[in-house]
């Protein structure tokens, strides 16, 4: 698989290690966009980071990942359902981004992690000032601050590929008192392209294969992104009667674009005055010309 999360527990140590591949999903998402090289970079690495932060997470939902700054990047957000489905985004100011590092691009950056189950549960958030200077040094900074579990993280992302490492402490003691600073310096001995071009379980096994392991199936990873029209719909209700009367008289029709997908939907008149007669009603049917409608 060129899109996996495998995950490894490292029992002694008290401790547990993931490592996520990214091809097919990390060039659908750069397709759905127009980003320079080094924001394309960073963009993967978010996606990378949703992905391993989610497997440490036992619900149905997804987890969202958020970096949001006052520097030349105003945004980067990737998101992993618990079926492994991932999109992201970044928003820039293309004036302020050509030649920035890391620091300079995040300046006054806060970092935002949010789980949102799907069962109607819960949501939980953390949120810490974005410090590092780089993104792995900034979520390692997160789980610190935010989490209390000592983390380390490796990312790579080149050539359309992206690949990520995170070794993290569980609650507890261990059984092996130096055992994470062991883990910490045989993570230290991956090579970026290693990390990029050698499949998960290899890895896993070429650097803890002296350590007590527990080896998880690996788990596929997709591009996904939930839009559809019923849930634009819900949105347009939301805006009231008055709102869509007005926008409909200026436009002629109101247009929605996903901002992680691209996907268009278009209402008419006709939609609206029908959405607006039965605004309990989630149903759509197909119009004369092929196009879905709300009645």
């Amino acid at each position: 698989m060129n899109d996996h999360l495998q995950r490894l527990l490292l029992e002694q140590a008290n401790a547990r290690c993931v490592i996520v591949h990214l091809d097919e999903v990390y060039q659908q998402v750069l397709a759905r966009g127009h980003y320079p090289d080094h924001i394309g970079k960073l963009l993967g690495e978010t996606l990378v980071v949703a992905a391993l932060c989610s497997s440490g997470v036992k619900f149905n939902g997804r987890i969202s990942l958020q970096l949001r700054a006052s520097g030349g990047l105003k945004l980067l957000m990737a998101d992993c359902t618990d079926e492994g489905g991932l999109r992201g985004l970044a928003r820039f100011d293309e004036a302020e981004v050509p030649g920035a590092d890391f620091a300079a691009l995040t300046k006054g950056g806060l970092l935002t992690m949010t789980i949102e189950p799907s069962d109607k549960g819960q949501t939980w958030q953390g949120i810490v000032p974005l410090e590092g200077g780089s993104m792995s040094e900034a979520i390692g900074n997160y789980f610190d601050r935010s989490e209390q579990l000592p983390t380390r993280l490796m990312l790579a992302v080149s050539n359309g590929r992206a690949a990520g490492v995170l070794l993290q402490r569980l609650p507890g003691p261990a059984k092996d008192a130096d055992g994470w600073n062991r883990l910490c310096k045989l993570l230290e001995t991956t090579e970026s392209e290693e990390l990029q071009h050698t499949d998960a379980e290899t890895l896993m096994h070429r650097l803890f294969h002296q350590e007590q392991r527990r080896l998880f199936p690996a788990r596929p990873l997709k591009f996904f992104c939930p839009c559809s029209r019923e849930r634009v719909v819900s949105v347009l209700r939301g805006l009231g009667e008055d709102e869509l009367q007005s926008i409909i008289e200026t436009e002629g029709e109101i247009d929605v674009n996903c901002e992680f997908c691209n996907q268009h939907y278009a209402f008419d008149r006709l939609d609206i005055a029908q959405l607006l007669h039965d605004s309990a009603s989630d149903g759509l049917s197909d119009r004369p010309d092929g196009q879905p409608t709300v009645h």
